[in-house]
């Protein structure tokens, strides 16, 4: 539970004495650590790794080692859900019994960040709803303010912070950026409102950011508050730039690029490996989605250089199966599909052992999308199944979302099969494309309602086929360059190529007819965009060609026609990964095995 990392251990005695009678070891369990985890100290003590095949044969070694409860990542088993369920929920509740509202309000945000690492927004808002009744209620001026606990202003930076986290995942983005800056203020880091602004602090966090930076005092207590300060900065920035990258505007991405860079001094400062490997994966994802390939790969080889070949803590391992992940989502972007496959399960395997829903749901889009574009469509439906355990276990309307656009996706291209059918996906869309949460994924909806449209128009409904592009041309100077950015806009250009393909008979009606030109601007923008995507470049440029040439070409039908063979500059490795795709596919069918008899109910609840 690192996300609220306080200095102050006042009440804390007793959260740590069940985490350790929860984590004590069987004598069984003693038995294995004194054979296992001894050879894996030594076979991962050889100091840091300084190249990626180094970093992925330590992956390999830790994932191949014997027994069913793989040595050092048994000895590290994850236990938030038991002590937020057996700790601090009851704590909470006796402190709110007897009056100590301060004890409870520093228990109520341990809480709410334990929710988040669940991945469970509604309980987190639940228990911060609980902490703002204890602050009481808001005033325009901050001295007409009653409060039933005094609270200091870190704690306070750590409330607004998760306020944050819970706005940015309920689609109140607006709200969310206020309560980010309103933390970084409490924290003593302001960060600028106007792009002027921008410059400036841009200008010194470049060439003087040491003036921002504080020393480390003398005094061992005081040392452990700056580095909680620092964390909770950190944490701060991180959100600042996702939620400014949601919008592809100029002005946005200063707000983003300053972020970043804001994010990058600090963990530097801070000193702690896995929180620098964490930014530097940040920054290369942030790089990514705005088109810079130099500092994307550059950001990704730092963070891999920076990991250190000896995974013995918890925090570290989570740090390597995020940087993981953030390989197998270069390499699917880069074409290496077949690598994004093996590297996608090995980090499923170890999000799956550390109970990281956030992550795990990620790691298994970018396994959908790598395998859909190798057409390993059996693979596909035995992603979105364990995907689907995931989503259904909360109320997930963004999760939902990526689930049923991957759905659409393979009924269009599919070759027959279905994870699940059309009508429920278009209800799905239909019931929740308003919520705050889904009108703020730009990158997310242009993907959904674009494969609608195709679906429309393989059906010859062409005004639904109308409305549906028409908000997808709403959503196309939004989006940005990343995987789902890049995806959604290469659906929308098909159903430009398909509009060029029909417009001789006269089936629009609604739309008024684009120009060629016109259209090729959208094509020349894909590739200007989403240069970092080089993934989808070759079918593009056939789309292109298709479209110059009025739509003539007799082999584009793309209403009943799989994608082409995606080739691009780069070779893709030949290497054989059935060892990792046998290990992977057996994860998922024990995941999706557990799914029981609840699955009707959650379906009819969400759709």
């Amino acid at each position: 539970m690192s996300r609220f990392c306080s200095y102050n251990d006042t009440g804390s005695v007793l959260t740590r004495v069940v985490t350790e009678r929860l984590q004590r070891p069987s004598p069984q369990d003693n038995f294995q650590s004194q054979t296992k985890p001894l050879q894996s100290q030594e076979s991962f003590s050889s100091g840091h790794c300084r190249t990626e095949k180094d970093f992925l044969d330590g992956v390999k070694r830790l994932l191949a080692q014997p027994g069913p409860e793989k040595g050092v990542l048994a000895a590290k088993p994850c236990h938030c859900a038991e002590i937020l369920k057996l700790v601090l929920s009851p704590l909470t509740l006796h402190c709110l019994v007897i009056g100590e509202n301060t004890c409870a309000f520093y228990y109520l945000l341990e809480a709410a960040a334990a929710s988040l690492d669940l991945a469970d927004n509604y309980l987190a808002f639940f228990y911060l709803r609980k902490a703002s009744s204890l602050l009481g209620q808001p005033s325009a001026f901050s001295f007409f303010r009653r409060r039933k606990v005094q609270i200091d202003r870190f704690e306070e930076a750590t409330f607004c912070r998760l306020r944050s986290e819970v706005c940015f995942n309920m689609g109140q983005i607006t709200l969310a950026k206020k309560l980010a800056r309103q933390a970084l203020r409490l924290l003593k880091r302001n960060f600028p409102w106007t792009w002027l602004g921008v410059l400036f602090q841009t200008f010194l966090e470049q060439y003087w950011p040491s003036c921002f930076l504080s020393r480390p005092a003398n005094n061992p207590s005081a040392n452990k508050k700056r580095l909680a300060v620092l964390q909770q900065q950190v944490h701060c920035l991180s959100l600042l730039w996702q939620l400014y990258n949601l919008d592809a505007t100029a002005s946005n991405r200063r707000f983003a690029c300053l972020a970043t860079l804001m994010q990058k001094n600090l963990a530097e400062e801070f000193g702690d490996e896995a929180q620098v490997i964490s930014t530097y994966v940040d920054l290369s994802q942030y790089s990514q989605s705005v088109g810079d390939r130099e500092t994307w790969l550059r950001s990704e080889k730092m963070a891999i250089q920076k990991s250190s070949a000896c995974w013995l803590s918890r925090v570290d391992l989570m740090a390597t199966a995020q940087l993981m992940q953030a390989l197998a989502y270069t390499k699917l972007c880069l074409g290496h599909l077949d690598f994004a496959i093996s590297l996608g399960f090995q980090a499923y395997e170890i999000c799956r052992h550390f109970k990281i829903p956030a992550l795990e749901k990620l790691v298994l889009l970018i396994l959908f999308r790598s395998a859909f574009l190798k057409k390993k469509f059996d693979l596909c439906v035995r992603v979105l199944e364990s995907q689907w355990v995931l989503i259904s276990q909360g109320h997930d309307v963004l999760g939902l979302a990526c689930f049923y656009s991957a759905c659409l996706d393979l009924l269009l291209y599919g070759k027959g099969l279905l994870c699940r059918p059309f009508r429920e996906c278009l209800r799905f869309v239909q019931r929740h494309e308003h919520s705050c949460v889904l009108a703020s994924q730009s990158n997310i909806m242009l993907g959904v309602h674009s494969s609608l449209a195709m679906w429309f128009a393989q059906d010859s409904q062409w005004e639904l086929f109308e409305h549906h592009l028409s908000k997808a041309r709403q959503l196309v100077e939004r989006t940005n360059a990343s995987l789902f950015g890049s995806h959604g806009f290469v659906r929308f250009l098909e159903c430009q190529a398909l509009m060029v393909h029909r417009m001789p008979e006269g089936v629009f009606v609604n739309i008024p007819p684009e120009p060629q030109g016109q259209m090729l601007q959208y094509f020349k923008g894909f590739f200007s965009r989403c240069a970092t995507c080089p993934v989808y470049h070759q079918w593009v440029t056939e789309l292109q060609a298709s479209v110059m040439r009025g739509g003539k070409r007799e082999s584009m039908l793309l209403t009943d026609t799989c994608l082409t063979e995606i080739w691009i500059e780069e070779e893709f490795l030949k290497e054989n990964h059935s060892s990792e795709e046998h290990l992977g596919m057996e994860g998922l069918d024990r995941v999706a095995g557990v799914k029981g008899n609840k699955e009707e109910e959650i379906r009819e609840s969400a759709c």
